[in-house]
């Protein structure tokens, strides 16, 4: 992970991203995936497996502080 700006992290690719500041670990997006490519670490989200990844917007569609955002989706949907 990369720091894109301070309390936002950057998941290896750069279409889901993290407010490390708003998100408060309670794991929602995780338990939600139906995919279980999210993991938490830290109490933040991660993409662990992220080449099996849907790209559907759950995690981001239940994060109740709206820490995750889906800022692009990859070339492949496009």
């Amino acid at each position: 992970m990369k720091a894109k700006k301070p309390g936002v992290t950057t998941m290896d690719y750069s279409w889901l991203e993290v407010d490390s500041k708003a998100c408060n670990g309670c794991g929602l997006c995780v338990e939600m995936c139906p995919l279980d490519v999210l993991w938490l670490d830290a109490s933040v989200p991660y993409m662990r497996y992220r080449d099996d990844c849907w790209y559907c917007g759950i995690c981001v569609a239940v994060c109740p502080r709206k820490a995750i955002v889906m800022t692009d989706l990859p070339y492949l949907i496009r």
